[in-house]
């Protein structure tokens, strides 16, 4: 049986070699410089590629927030806009309405004075006409009782005069009632 070296330089004690203190502080350091130089490095740009993504997500939500602000005040001022130009057009609406319905009513009162004044004439027409049919009559009248009352027939001029007289006395009788 072989026996190990520490057994083998007197008794079983746990002894440190300050030989192997110095290798293992030399590796340690060897593995330290190269953690740092290979791993950490890699390390430490990774976490900082992360925070960075994540300060410009952050940026990128902030701007995203104050432009949805913004846009909700640009859309509020669109709808106020656009309730300004409602109520404007309904109004532009309402006065062409007014207006046609003031000038609809001008031209049917227009209409019914000249209805009116073509019927007060048709109508004096008409009475001018029968007054002319009346004197036309009562002329014939005249002339066949002032035949009669005379015995004789009255010669055109005669009988005009007689119509003229008879037709004056009885406008002027009509008056004064």
């Amino acid at each position: 049986m072989q026996l190990l070296p520490l057994a083998q330089e007197g008794g079983g004690a746990l002894t440190v070699h300050p030989y192997w203190i110095l290798v293992s502080i030399v590796q340690f350091l060897l593995l330290f410089w190269l953690a740092r130089r290979f791993l950490w490095a890699p390390i430490l740009g990774t976490l900082k590629q992360r925070a960075d993504r994540i300060h410009e997500g952050l940026e990128a939500a902030d701007a995203a927030k104050h432009e949805r602000e913004q846009m909700h005040v640009e859309v509020e001022q669109l709808l106020a806009q656009a309730r300004q130009e409602a109520a404007a057009l309904a109004e532009r609406t309402t006065k062409a309405a007014e207006d046609a319905a003031a000038e609809i009513r001008a031209q049917a009162k227009g209409e019914a004075d000249r209805i009116r004044d073509k019927g007060r004439n048709d109508a004096e027409q008409l009475h001018q006409q029968a007054l002319a049919q009346l004197r036309g009559e009562v002329a014939s009248m005249v002339v066949l009782a002032a035949g009669r009352i005379l015995g004789k027939e009255i010669g055109p001029e005669q009988h005009r005069a007689l119509i003229e007289r008879s037709l004056d006395e009885a406008g002027s009788d009509a008056r004064t009632h």
